[in-house]
């Protein structure tokens, strides 16, 4: 009888001696294997920086939105192909992304880092792959791509006594100083 260690040190060899294609059509089938399995080939893949999207036989569940991209970080790099959209551009998949979740659509998007060379991708629940197809179709408005691009800039702030927009910047030491050109009102931001 094979011992648990033995048995351990021959699927790391065997894994490792598979093909690519030969890895990620058994990463597919992850669920297939004993749990022993399911570790040493997701370490041979992780090692291989394949991320596989295993057949999915029930619905995922419930999903929660994220930008994340690490295996395992969200639920996009279990997604099946028919709930995953490839975009040519960085930008077009995080403004997809932006635009099905104003729709209510719960998505992830993954972007490609370090060595990963796909295509940037945003997966959906399956049950939200017909939703999102038909949104998908259509030109994504450029309020979300606008949305995308000025996310992390420094937005002016509006007068705290009437509202009005643009004030005037009068100091920035120690700390910015703020004087609305309609009621005159001076603030800082604190």
């Amino acid at each position: 009888m094979i011992s648990d260690a033995e048995q351990y040190s021959e699927l790391v060899r065997l894994y490792g001696e598979y093909g690519d294609d030969e890895l990620i059509a058994l990463g597919r089938r992850v669920g297939d294997l004993t749990e022993t399995a399911q570790e040493i080939l997701k370490g041979e893949l992780a090692r291989r920086k394949w991320v596989v999207s295993p057949e999915v036989k029930e619905p995922v569940g419930d999903v929660i939105a994220a930008e994340k991209n690490d295996p395992g970080d969200g639920f996009g790099w279990l997604a099946p192909e028919d709930c995953i959209t490839e975009f040519a551009e960085s930008e077009d998949a995080l403004a997809a992304g932006e635009m099905l979740r104003t729709e209510g659509i719960e998505c992830e998007v993954m972007l490609p880092q370090g060595l990963d060379m796909r295509a940037p991708r945003v997966a959906v629940a399956p049950t939200d792959v017909e939703r999102a197809a038909i949104l998908l179709a259509k030109p994504i408005p450029e309020e979300f791509r606008v949305m995308v691009r000025t996310r992390d800039q420094f937005e002016v702030p509006t007068c705290p006594g009437c509202g009005a927009t643009d004030p005037l910047l009068e100091e920035i030491e120690p700390t910015n100083k703020w004087r609305c050109e309609v009621c005159d009102r001076v603030w800082v931001d604190g």
